[in-house]
């Protein structure tokens, strides 16, 4: 979902992206596959696009084709030519319903009964892109042998020779819970009149982040002491509640609502322009200068993190204020209208990420090192920002480790980031900083990239050394915009 009009910080990370973070802070793109079901020309413009952007890939457990190590300010490019054949979000980053399995169903199995794949891809269609508390996946079997495994899914089908048995309330993960029967021999449009009722119940009356599955079993039981799926009976067929009508209406609404929020980024200048990996430069720094991809199987993907506590994790300065003696100048690196609000936007300084936090909420703007310290990777300008006890903070958006953001102490922990002043002149942005010599000395990426054997760390300890002493005292470059 792509929010404007300064709501950007509202949003967790990967909705924000519309892509989910990886590993060494990439992202993995997973395009709809309505059912199952994919065309030769879209499977080759995957391949074409995997291999263009040097992307790992996977058929999912969920019937998709996922396309990992993408860049951020990639991912517009890499949608464009996914849309070219027709490809749509597979909203893998939102809580919103991620696919409809299904078997091949009676248009190829000797045993099918019913056509799952078409019935799979209608129901897919007409849910993809709505919102919930938290995920939601279905499964449409073309037979009792339940390929698609629909009773492990929050909402499920199993196709019978007079129509549909109708499951809800299923889950796998760490507690898996088989679905409920709702009903029995039903057609395609009484299936969806019902499915509709349950899940717009289920969205206005779940808490945030509870599945369809512990929701069912914390509703009251049926007036004739039939359990929760009584009560959904009685509220979705029998209209208990007098909510029919309205369920049905508030469900149409976000289907005739839909669209595709890659295709929005794709053809809005502005939304692509927030995908740019730098604010003040055009320059970009590849995935492989922040972390070492390595050969799997004939793919790419990044280098194992090693346990913490070992080299590359749980980086410290030697010092807590590692440029106190440096010459220091404040160098404009944007205007305010550049970076996001109450968010957080990256600027490279030299060979240097720099993540700059314009909080609007709290009229502050912040100024630290982009790199988190626990994997040492380039995220922290992507994670969110808030408040703990009237300290400003930021969350790292891969393990939600938190740093204050006005002296960069970790508030769960003892890690710390680097921070820099930041002021505000009219339309200008500054920060000021040492010598970029010097930045790059001690934050240069080079120097923290990760990689497969930390005795490559190629951080030059001699100009570190002279840093912390105070010997080099190098006038800084100002950056011209």
């Amino acid at each position: 979902m792509v929010l404007d009009d300064e709501r950007d910080g509202l949003q967790e990370t990967n909705d924000r992206a519309l892509a989910n973070m990886q590993r060494g802070g990439s992202y993995s793109v997973v395009p709809r596959v309505p059912g199952g079901e994919i065309t030769p020309e879209q499977l080759i413009q995957m391949g074409e696009t995997a291999k263009k952007y040097n992307l790992y890939s996977k058929v999912t457990g969920a019937q998709r084709i996922d396309l990992f190590g993408a860049a951020k300010h990639q991912l517009p490019d890499i949608w464009e030519e996914l849309g070219s054949v027709g490809l749509e979000s597979g909203h893998a980053y939102g809580k919103s319903l991620r696919t409809v399995k299904s078997c091949v169903g009676s248009t190829w199995c000797r045993f099918g009964v019913q056509d799952s794949v078409g019935f799979a891809i209608r129901i897919e269609n007409r849910y993809k892109g709505v919102r919930s508390p938290h995920k939601l996946k279905g499964g449409v079997s073309g037979c009792v042998r339940e390929c698609a495994e629909a009773q492990g899914k929050d909402f499920g089908m199993i196709a019978t020779e007079n129509g549909y048995n109708l499951y809800f309330g299923g889950n796998g993960g760490v507690n898996p819970i088989h679905a409920q029967l709702f009903a029995t021999d039903i057609d395609e449009d009484t299936v969806i009149k019902y499915t509709d009722r349950f899940l717009m119940y289920y969205i206005l009356t779940a808490d945030r982040l509870e599945r369809t599955a512990p929701w069912q079993l914390k509703l009251p039981s049926g007036k004739n002491g039939g359990g929760p799926i009584e009560h959904l009976k009685e509220v979705i067929i029998e209209d208990s509640l007098g909510i029919c009508e309205e369920l049905d209406e508030r469900m149409q609404y976000l289907v005739d609502t839909y669209h595709d929020e890659w295709a929005v980024v794709v053809k809005d200048p502005a939304r692509r322009a927030k995908f740019k990996q730098f604010v003040n430069t055009d320059e970009v720094q590849t995935r492989e200068e922040m972390i070492e991809f390595i050969d799997q199987r004939g793919q790419k993907r990044p280098t194992n993190w090693v346990a913490d506590g070992q080299d590359q994790t749980n980086w410290k300065p030697e010092s807590t204020d590692v440029f106190a003696r440096s010459e220091k100048s404040w160098v404009t690196v944007g205007k305010t209208s550049d970076f996001a609000v109450n968010a957080g936007s990256t600027i490279l300084y030299g060979e240097s990420q720099l993540a700059v936090f314009n909080n609007v909420a709290q009229g502050e703007w912040y100024c630290t090192q982009n790199m988190c310290p626990h994997k040492q990777a380039f995220v922290l300008s992507q994670g969110i920002i808030g408040d703990a006890e009237g300290i400003s903070k930021v969350a790292c958006p891969l393990h939600k480790k938190q740093f204050g953001l006005a002296d960069g102490q970790q508030l769960d922990g003892d890690l710390s980031l680097i921070t820099f002043p930041v002021k505000v002149e009219g339309d200008d942005v500054l920060v000021e900083l040492p010598s970029e010599v010097e930045v790059n000395a001690i934050l240069g990426t080079s120097g923290l990239r990760v990689q497969s054997q930390s005795s490559c760390m190629d951080k030059d300890p001699v100009l570190e050394n002279e840093i912390l002493n105070g010997v080099l005292n190098s006038t800084s470059t100002v950056a011209v915009l």
